[in-house]
Formats: structure tokens, C-alpha cells, sequence
């Protein structure tokens, strides 16, 4: 018995209804761009900053603080204003401006922390912690 397929047993897909699927998909995927599109404007992000940092003042994972006047060329962007502090025990080291107490003149303010280690001395390394603030 050989069975062959006629249009009736076929599913088919009305074009105005598969018009209307596409259409829908793609409204939504602008929608979502667009919403995604404006969130990074509104709110700053210090993430970016710190990893930049990071990268900047680390040698082999370990911090070293002889390295830190590299952080002025890779930390602000031009419309905002950052400050670095890296801490380790009774000593600190900061680049930038006081970072201010919230307030109506201090919009967006983000800050970011990372623990890491930090060179003291030829083999004495130290458990530290890395913030870096950013705001407008």
C-alpha cells in the first residue's frame, strides 16, 4: 500500500497569518532594543572602569601600587568623573576627586569593588580591595 499526500493532509500556514507572526516577532525585537538601547544612558556603570583598572595596575593577577599612575589614562570617560582608591591594611592610595556625599547636585553614582591581592614588597603580597567610583 502506498500512501501519497494530498493538499488536504497538509498544515498551511494562511499568509496573512504568517505576515502578522513576523510582523509581531519584529516589533518586538525593536521594542527590545530600543528599551535595551536607552538603559546604559541612564545610569553609569562602574564595572567597565574597574576592569580597566585592573588590567592597568596588575602583573600576574597581583596589584602592583608602583603601577597606579597608569590609572588616570584609562578610567574617565569625558562627561564623567571618576575616583580610584585601592586599600591595603593602614595603607591607601587614591587617584581622583573626594567622591562626594549624595545629593541633588550628584547625579548617577556607581561604584565597584574588587579583592585582590597587592605587592608591598618583593614576595610580600597582601590581601587588598580595589573601588572604583564613578558619577556625574
Amino acid at each position: 500500500m502506498s500512501r501519497s499526500s494530498s493538499s488536504r493532509e497538509r498544515a498551511f500556514a494562511e499568509p496573512i497569518v504568517a505576515l502578522s507572526a513576523v510582523l509581531a516577532l519584529s516589533l518586538g525585537v525593536a521594542a527590545y532594543a530600543i528599551v535595551l538601547g536607552g538603559v546604559g544612558e541612564r545610569q553609569p556603570t562602574a564595572e567597565p572602569a574597574l576592569e580597566r583598572v585592573h588590567d592597568a595596575i596588575t602583573v600576574g593577577g597581583v596589584a602592583d601600587p608602583d603601577r597606579f599612575d597608569r590609572v588616570r589614562s584609562v578610567t574617565a570617560p569625558p562627561d564623567r568623573r571618576v575616583t580610584v582608591c585601592l586599600r591595603v591594611a593602614d595603607r591607601r592610595w587614591r587617584i581622583g576627586p573626594a567622591i562626594p556625599e549624595p545629593s541633588a547636585a550628584v547625579t548617577d553614582r556607581a561604584s565597584a569593588t574588587r579583592r585582590m591581592g597587592v605587592a608591598l614588597a618583593p614576595g610580600r603580597v597582601r590581601p587588598g580591595r580595589l573601588r572604583v567610583t564613578v558619577w556625574r
